[in-house]
């Protein structure tokens, strides 16, 4: 089976086809989107200002020791051989002693400005990722474009593999695709106008479904990927399987209705209610129960 068929069962929605070919398209760039800059750069916000606090640090530590070096050694020949004048050796310590204070005086400031910088640049700066920076789907052209580098980056600061997270954010924008192209079983589509914030989160819906089916570590680099960009865990309603039929339900009806997502789960359980006798045991699908004339 391949895995547009899989998301399209999982879902419950067909990629349209022309031809016999499903009408989508979905790229791979390398473009690094504006969005992803701050991300690009690591942990660093400005990381030419942290590399500068590096070499300033750098500069006095040697300054220093170029003062101390030299009375380390001057220090241990006297340890051998006593110095020819007690005055000499009295001026060489008081002034080499005046220059390590000032020296050590600023390498220590230094190291202060370059901890503070280094604290500044926390982790935490980064995130949340704006979501464009790791991908795009455009409604009209039923397209998706995924930016691997934004991706490869985001690996190598959450130490997740590269891979198996290029896998789990295909699979978000599948599915967040077929959501918005995908056809219902009576050839009705996506109609409502955009919303953008549900429309990633009904597809977290379906990709935490789907990856509570694959090997652990695919759940975790999705949600790694899902918290970076600001997205909210699904309760456990949603990723409940006897909800299956009543999520589906509201997601279809959503999609027509310009209508928010709570008032659609309200509807639908309303209809859910209704259904007499035995069929309010679940033995009736509510996707079937709801005709599509409702919508």
């Amino acid at each position: 089976m391949s895995l547009r068929t899989e998301i399209e069962q999982a879902m419950g929605l067909k990629f349209p086809e022309q031809g016999g070919e499903p009408v989508i398209r979905f790229e791979e760039s390398m473009e690094v989107p504006r969005s992803a800059e701050n991300l690009m750069r690591g942990f660093y916000r400005d990381p030419e200002k942290v590399q500068g606090a590096f070499n300033r640090l750098l500069a006095e530590t040697g300054s220093l020791l170029d003062v101390l070096l030299p009375r380390r050694s001057r220090l241990r020949e006297w340890t051998e051989e006593l110095p020819e004048r007690p005055h000499d050796a009295e001026s060489f310590l008081r002034t080499s002693s005046e220059q390590l204070v000032t020296k050590e005086q600023r390498m220590q400031q230094a190291e202060k400005d370059l901890l503070q910088n280094l604290k500044e640049n926390a982790i935490e700066d980064l995130f949340p990722v704006q979501l464009n920076a790791f991908g795009v789907c455009s409604v009209r052209e039923s397209s998706v474009k995924i930016f691997l580098k934004p991706l490869s980056q985001l690996a190598e600061i959450l130490e997740l593999n590269p891979e198996k997270l290029r896998f789990t954010v295909r699979i978000h924008f599948l599915f967040l695709l077929l959501l918005v192209s995908g056809l219902d079983l009576d050839g009705k589509s996506f109609a409502r106008s955009g919303d953008e914030p549900m429309l990633h989160a009904l597809a977290g819906v379906y990709a935490y479904k789907y990856f509570g089916t694959q090997a652990p570590e695919y759940v975790h680099c999705y949600k790694q990927w899902f918290q970076a960009w600001g997205g909210s865990n699904p309760s456990t309603l949603l990723l409940a399987e006897e909800s299956a039929e009543k999520l589906r339900a509201a997601m279809i009806f959503w999609r027509r209705q310009d209508l928010s997502w709570e008032a659609c789960w309200r509807i639908v359980g309303e209809f859910e209610s209704l259904r007499p006798g035995p069929e309010s045991q679940g033995l009736r699908p509510v996707s079937k129960f709801i005709r599509p004339e409702d919508f």
